[in-house]
């Protein structure tokens, strides 16, 4: 059976080693998790506060004829790991504010964290690095039109950014560089409808994004 992805899936995949002990956050379909065994080598974890979306995942592990190496668990944020040999979490599919929620609760750290927030990544990449967690790839990728971030945190990645890769993250690529040119052309549209404090808001931004690219 092939498993339809998407660009997004595919880049969190290929952050995937051979060992790792992953365990998918907020699993909805479960195709990290169900996919991570197959680079792994080792079970997957698949947890989400829906029992509905968790039964997506079951389904799938059964269709690849791999049900004992998908264990699902039901529960918010990372909660459901507590005592399991996870060593590698995913959580995709949710904004910054989201996760950073659930690093906050966390009991502990784990040893790698693939990141991909949807927005509000700069208000991540603060915590993050405000927290003593290490950024080790944070890269933009293209999928459907939209742009996401890809982060991978470890605990030897780098502790300090600068403005602009607080904004952008740390590694360039071609989608990075479409998704600047957009955001250029909507902050000089916001500003010339701005005032007050938002609009030294925008300026500031204005400012560090077109220093960048001068």
């Amino acid at each position: 059976m092939t498993v339809k992805t998407d660009n997004r899936i595919d880049e969190i995949l290929r952050q995937l080693e051979l060992g790792d002990k992953v365990a998918d956050i907020g699993c909805d379909h479960g195709k990290i998790a169900n996919l991570a065994v197959k680079i792994t080598g080792n079970a997957a974890y698949a947890t989400d506060i829906s029992e509905a979306s968790l039964s997506k995942a079951k389904q799938l592990s059964e269709e690849l004829s791999q049900p004992d190496k998908v264990i699902c668990l039901v529960g918010d944020g990372l909660k459901p790991l507590i005592g399991r040999e996870a060593d590698t979490v995913v959580i995709a599919g949710m904004g910054g504010h989201e996760i950073i929620k659930i690093l906050s609760e966390a009991d502990k750290r784990y040893r790698k964290y693939i990141l991909v927030p949807h927005q509000h990544a700069t208000e991540l990449r603060f915590y993050l690095l405000s927290n003593g967690y290490g950024i080790n790839k944070d890269y933009i990728i293209k999928c459907d039109n939209k742009y996401y971030p890809i982060m991978v945190i470890t605990a030897d990645g780098r502790k300090t950014c600068t403005d602009y890769e607080l904004l952008y993250g740390l590694d360039k690529t071609e989608a990075q560089a479409e998704y600047i040119s957009k955001r250029l052309e909507t902050l000089k549209s916001l500003a010339a409808k701005a005032n007050g404090e938002r609009l030294t808001e925008i300026e500031t931004e204005l400012k560090i994004t077109e220093s960048y690219e001068d």
